[in-house]
């Protein structure tokens, strides 16, 4: 996998747990929808200026886009044993939460 392909997955998977669309995180870039699509199918790849861009709209640190690790809501340095319904009832409030404070950005 190359860094673009790295970069791609990991813009796509944390666009998507957010719940944003691509027309929505090119707003808050500011940038257009076609940018975005081209960034995503891999015909471009963004400055360092537009990855940071992306970053503070997903509201992650722009290395993340870099990891090549799977793409989760942990929080660090807290270590609570949960049942895996009561995880995925929390992710699921948490992206709600997520996604109204992004749309009122």
């Amino acid at each position: 996998m190359t860094i673009q392909d790295l970069f791609i997955a990991n813009l796509k998977g944390y666009r998507k747990l957010r719940k944003i669309s691509q027309m929505r995180l090119a707003e808050l870039c500011d940038s257009s929808t076609g940018y975005i699509g081209e960034i995503e199918s891999g015909k471009r790849f963004p400055s360092v200026n537009m990855i940071e861009r992306i970053a503070r709209a997903l509201n992650i640190e722009s290395y993340c886009l870099f990891k090549n690790e799977p793409i989760s809501l942990s929080v660090p340095n807290l270590s609570i044993k949960l049942a895996p319904s009561q995880k995925k009832e929390i992710e699921e409030r948490v992206n709600a939460a997520l996604s109204k404070v992004l749309d009122n950005l």
